[in-house]
């Protein structure tokens, strides 16, 4: 059993925020038989990639000994035809929000339900994940830190908005943020963000310069140039702002939900809401002795190593498929 893992082929269903990809390319370095299948929305949607979603599908199934599914509501690829056990992943607007639906409620809890196994991805998620699921357990953002930029900062002081601006993400308390930054730094320094959410024309309007979005390689070099980074309102620390923080660009974090960061681990700047434009000068007095002293790069690299959630989920995989087996031998 103790090689159980690495003879069969677990396959991933899916992405969300690049983490199955993250997963999936660290066990390949640890020469494990784990694959992945992107949806076909993450090909544009068309016909062809519905064809070559399936195709992948059923290609993979008969070397796959299990599915780990990313997101509530998709799990039903992990069913029928080509049943095998799962393990799945939630990820947060499914459990946050879809879950508590009338009208998804009874998908996404028969997903949760026959889960061999549930994770959940971020801290604030715990109660409600805990509520549909009482073995939930948590598996932070797993990094690609071979991604990251270097760490370049712009010629004239620059602060940096990573996530997108909708209520998902804080929505009024973010464009309220972004206004005290604003008003805060002046011409000191430019305020930027992404053109992406439906609240991006209020961070307009509230004067963020916007810029296109891009894609990852685009946004990881355009972040780069940042003197300073503010997290989302909505308290939660995203692949984004992790990704900020790992390049060393000091962050600003406005009312985090408990079980981020603690005055012992450090990492980022916690701050009210009311008092992140201060705090965002302060860090442009000298962001690199203030990367130094938050640590955000060593926070990171001590808790989103893909390495270490990779053995986490060897082990899951292993007693999943040995419960399997043995159920099996007995009947």
């Amino acid at each position: 059993m103790a090689n159980m893992v690495a003879r069969n082929r677990i396959t991933h269903l899916f992405d969300c925020a690049g983490v199955g990809a993250v997963l999936v390319k660290e066990a390949k370095r640890q020469h494990l038989s784990w694959r992945q299948i992107q949806g076909p929305w993450m090909r544009r949607g068309t016909r062809w990639a519905r064809y070559r979603f399936f195709g992948e599908l059923v290609a993979n199934y008969p070397r796959t000994n299990l599915w780990h599914v990313h997101m509530g509501g998709r799990a039903k690829w992990a069913r029928g035809r080509v049943e095998r056990p799962y393990v799945l992943t939630l990820h947060g607007t499914d459990i946050r929000e879809t879950y508590w639906q009338d009208e998804y409620h009874e998908a996404i809890k028969r997903d949760i339900d026959a889960a061999q196994h549930v994770f959940y991805a971020t801290p604030d998620l715990e109660e409600k994940a805990k509520r549909a699921r009482v073995d939930a357990e948590y598996m932070p953002i797993a990094l690609d830190f071979d991604l990251l930029s270097s760490w370049t900062p712009a010629a004239k002081p620059r602060v940096f908005f990573p996530s997108r601006w909708d209520r998902t993400k804080g929505g009024d308390g973010q464009i309220r943020v972004a206004k005290e930054v604003v008003a805060a730094v002046g011409d000191r320094a430019d305020v930027v963000g992404i053109d992406w959410g439906d609240r991006a024309a209020d961070a307009s309007h509230v004067g963020v310069q916007l810029v296109p979005r891009m894609d990852v390689t685009g946004f990881l070099c355009e972040m780069a140039k940042a003197h300073v980074a503010v997290g989302q309102t909505a308290g939660i620390l995203a692949t984004s702002e992790l990704q900020a923080m790992a390049m060393g660009i000091p962050l600003v974090f406005p009312d985090p939900f408990d079980g981020y960061l603690s005055k012992k681990d450090r990492g980022a700047l916690i701050v009210d809401r009311a008092d992140a434009g201060y705090a965002v000068l302060e860090l442009l007095r000298d962001p690199p002795s203030a990367s130094a002293k938050l640590g955000g790069k060593e926070y990171v690299s001590r808790h989103h190593d893909p390495a270490r959630m990779v053995q986490r989920l060897s082990e899951v995989y292993r007693e999943v498929l040995s419960g399997r087996t043995e159920q099996a031998v007995e009947g």
